[in-house]
């Protein structure tokens, strides 16, 4: 039995909000603050970060209704510019914007598991749920998207709960300072928009199976701002409730500031809740990006003869051997020493697509009426500016990424061949 109008809604948000809350909304703040030691400029980050994710949200959305294709990125680009930018973003987004990514967050899974385990046994355990999911989604969009529904709810209910805590079990609140404005602060609030950026990611989610949701053109525009929003609300209250009930300088350099307010609000059973709370949330990242991913490997394998073995569907409409291409790779990022080398630059590359992504939307349509001018435009211009201050501040990292996509767009013209 198939899901109905409102039920692929339901589904498209939740797969929104799926993929964009991760580890980053329960580390990020730590390292802002150990640069930015103020709570409103801090808070008024995460507010910013919000603003611009909607701004890249509402320009996805009028993408989803003149573009309606899955892919994403690799879609849109090679329309609005040419089939090579088009492949060069669908490359990038399967190898830094889903395997790594998904490594990561299996990775999560099994590292806030309050069970004792070794670094090896926590890796083995971070695969096992890889493929348990790989598993789940060959029995098709539908059947994984209900089950995929259920670990969203419980992940938004582990927010609501260290929220909702805070109002009602925090004590002794700490003042929100407002930052000394110079700039150093500039700067700083650039590298720390770019770790906002990361943590919102994902707002574009919904874009990516776009083929396969009924009455796309109306139901995935509206997904995708719907998931923004909700997730805009829950970062923004969450960093709140973070900033009033812990101090500064316990945050500064935190890696894990949401078991900070977890133990801050349940004391020595914070460990085991958050525990549990986080590993279960993280189930539903791998979920989400692996029901992506293998869509985008299909679409460009649909279009390119020597990856058409990616494009072949089971009865059930599952690119079943791009599934256990992106389960294999997301295995070897897990194992694989230079996994933290590629998450280095993840930020900076899928900033660098979602801009020329959303900048293109413009160039092409100036003339329609309708566009989110203000908010389109404020997204670019906050890409654009955290882009440039990453090769002003990191020009090592940023050209590495630059020569790394490079090389991976060479073999666009074999392809071609």
């Amino acid at each position: 039995m198939g899901l109905s109008r409102f039920g692929w809604m339901l589904s498209a948000t939740f797969l929104v909000i799926a993929n964009m809350v991760g580890t980053g909304i329960y580390t990020t703040t730590g390292f802002i603050v150990s640069e930015l030691p103020s709570g409103i400029g801090v808070l008024m980050l995460w507010v910013i970060g919000g603003i611009a994710a909607l701004g890249g949200a509402l320009s996805y959305a009028e993408l989803a209704k003149r573009y309606p294709r899955s892919g994403g990125e690799y879609h849109f680009l090679r329309i609005l510019y040419h089939p090579f930018l088009g492949y060069l973003a669908g490359l990038v987004s399967l190898v830094a914007g889903f395997a790594a990514p998904i490594a990561a967050s299996a990775y999560t899974f099994a590292a806030y598991l309050p069970i004792s385990l070794s670094d090896l046994e926590r890796k083995w355990v971070a695969a096992g749920l890889v493929w348990a999911l790989v598993g789940l989604h060959t029995l098709g969009l539908v059947r994984s998207a209900r089950i995929q529904n259920l670990f969203v709810l419980l992940k938004i209910a582990l927010l609501i709960s260290l929220i909702t805590g805070a109002l009602w079990i925090g004590h002794q609140p700490q003042p929100l300072a407002c930052p000394a404005w110079s700039w150093d602060t500039l700067q700083v609030s650039a590298v720390s928009l770019i770790f906002i950026s990361f943590a919102y990611s994902g707002w574009n989610a919904a874009a990516y199976i776009m083929s396969e949701i009924p009455e796309a053109t109306r139901v995935v525009p509206r997904a995708i701002i719907l998931g923004t929003l909700t997730v805009m609300a829950l970062y923004v209250a969450f960093n709140w409730a973070l900033l009033r009930y812990v101090p500064i300088e316990e945050l500064a350099g935190e890696t894990a500031v949401g078991r900070l307010l977890a133990k801050r609000l349940w004391g020595d059973k914070a460990d085991l809740i958050f525990g549990w709370g986080v590993s279960i949330a993280m189930v539903s990242s791998v979920s989400a990006m692996l029901m992506i991913a293998p869509r985008v490997a299909s679409v460009m394998g649909e279009d390119f003869t020597p990856l058409r073995v990616l494009s072949q569907r089971t009865n059930w409409g599952v690119p079943l051997r791009a599934l256990l291409g992106i389960g294999v790779l997301a295995a070897v990022f897990i194992f694989s020493a230079a996994f933290d080398a590629v998450l280095n630059y993840i930020g900076f590359t899928l900033s660098l697509f979602a801009g020329l992504t959303v900048l293109g939307l413009f160039l092409r349509h100036r003339k329609d009426r309708g566009l989110p001018w203000e908010v389109g435009l404020f997204f670019l211009l906050l890409t654009g500016w955290m882009v440039a201050n990453n090769f002003w501040t990191r020009p090592k990292e940023s050209l590495a990424g630059l020569l790394t996509l490079g090389v991976l767009g060479s073999s666009y013209f074999w392809l071609r061949r």
